[in-house]
């Protein structure tokens, strides 16, 4: 059980480090800063909500191994946000309906929505999530292999 609050404690935490970022500065940047004028998110935005989504992964695996004091659960949070992200990277890359992008006129906020990243940053930030979860895991599991929650 401690496993799986772990896990899920790590993901709401990752989850709420990232919109607590990231949400302010698209609407600080606004969507002609954001996105270029265009569909695709510039580089400033690329650059900053991969470090964002880093330092959350580093946050998300330190939490999971200090709530249930398992590397199991680190491996756990690992294959989520891997398979989540790559879930999300499928849905951006291909499987976005077209006609959502062409319909009537939308709002900047559901344009955000709608966005595509680069396919170099969407198959490889859950992939560099994973590597800084599990380094982030089992760095504190090295500096406290007996620990329990």
């Amino acid at each position: 059980m401690r496993t799986v609050r772990g896990v899920v404690a790590a993901l709401a935490l990752m989850a709420g480090v990232v919109l607590l970022f990231l949400v302010p500065l698209s609407i600080i940047m606004g969507p002609q800063r954001a996105l270029d004028e265009s569909l695709a998110f510039n580089n400033l935005w690329i650059g900053i909500s991969m470090v964002v989504s880093l330092i959350a992964a580093c946050i998300g695996g330190w939490v999971v191994h200090r709530l249930s004091g398992s590397l199991g659960a680190v491996i756990g949070l690992v294959v989520v946000v891997a398979v989540l992200g790559l879930i999300d990277a499928a849905w951006h890359q291909w499987f976005l309906p077209v006609r959502f992008l062409v319909e009537a006129p939308q709002a900047w906020y559901q344009m955000l929505l709608l966005s595509r990243e680069p396919l170099w940053y969407d198959l490889t930030l859950p992939f560099l999530m994973a590597v800084f979860i599990w380094v982030a895991g089992a760095s504190r599991a090295i500096e406290h292999p007996n620990s329990v929650a």
